[in-house]
């Protein structure tokens, strides 16, 4: 199986590495500039290994002419919902023939973005169910900087599209150490964000920390947010909300605040800050979509609009 990472990030790393483990031959897509690191390879720190390792892609490509001039079975979007913006990803789809698709982008209209590009039968919905950061955070003692990733206990990447399409995925994963199912990511997706963006706005605002993000400020401003989130996202999808609508309070976020501390292997405040703070325009970008698509519905928009303002202020925006 030959298989094109598009973006060799985090996510397009961890996947690759997995599926490589599995004897997927596996390549990338990247900009001009990265060329060369991917030729290098990618050292890695798969979880509990604290000596690294290197995930070496079979080949690097730049390019859709590059992309066509070789037959793929799968292409991964491995990047954030700003970068799909623009022309490249339709002449992308165009080039890499019968492809099926796999979309990891985690936006309200994300999907929307990909739908039209792929028969339905060659488009897969994958959500990421890992978390990765460049290491070392501070207090790793690690040899060399590499990236590292964590599986949270009973979440397994989870896949949805046609049967035929999702088979090899989910069996290549499995085979190559990556917990993976076959379920409807789009609707766990869509609930997930809905509750993880708006605390992590929320702990932005209060300085990256638990403790800031627990006062009442932020607790409650994060919950009716994640509310309005979680009510928008699955009107957009024509889904039931799930029992995460009875639980969305400031205690559930000062719960969550506590708990997953506990069983997280990394400094997982550090992490935060590390990862959200590179992808810091794909959580405005959401935040601002719910506003609109809240809207569209005459839906309430209160606390998303407040606390997207609250975001931008953080951050020094001059225009707030």
């Amino acid at each position: 199986m030959r298989v094109l990472m598009v973006g060799a990030g985090s996510v397009g790393q961890v996947y690759g590495w997995h599926l490589q483990q599995a004897g997927v031959e596996v390549h990338v897509f990247v900009r001009p500039k990265y060329v060369e690191e991917a030729h290098a390879g990618y050292v890695l720190y798969p979880p509990g290994v604290r000596t690294p390792i290197r995930f070496q892609p079979s080949g690097v490509v730049t390019s859709p002419a590059e992309v066509a001039a070789q037959t793929w079975d799968q292409v991964w979007l491995c990047v954030s919902s700003t970068a799909v913006r623009g022309a490249w990803l339709a002449e992308l789809t165009a080039a890499m023939g019968d492809a099926v698709l796999v979309s990891l982008l985690p936006g309200l209209r994300d999907r929307d973005t990909v739908a039209p590009l792929v028969p339905p039968e060659r488009l897969v919905i994958g959500l990421i169910a890992f978390s990765a950061w460049h290491a070392p955070l501070a207090g790793e003692p690690l040899p060399e900087p590499g990236m590292a990733w964590w599986h949270p206990p009973f979440t397994p990447s989870q896949f949805q599209g046609a049967p035929a399409a999702v088979r090899p995925i989910v069996a290549a994963l499995k085979k190559g150490g990556c917990p993976a199912i076959a379920a409807d990511a789009t609707a766990m997706a869509a609930r997930g964000s809905s509750f993880l963006v708006p605390l992590v706005a929320a702990m932005e605002c209060a300085g990256w920390a638990f403790a800031g993000l627990r006062t009442a400020r932020w607790a409650s401003l994060a919950a009716a947010a994640a509310n309005e989130a979680l009510t928008i996202s699955t009107s957009h999808l024509g889904i039931s909300p799930g029992p995460l609508a009875w639980v969305l309070t400031p205690t559930l976020v000062r719960a969550a605040t506590r708990v997953v501390p506990l069983v997280a292997p990394m400094d997982f405040e550090a992490f935060l800050k590390s990862h959200f703070s590179k992808v810091g325009d794909q959580t405005l970008l959401a935040l601002d979509l719910w506003v609109v698509e809240g809207e569209s519905r005459s839906l309430p928009v209160a606390a998303l609009t407040e606390l997207a303002a609250e975001l931008r202020r953080a951050r020094g925006d001059a225009a707030v």
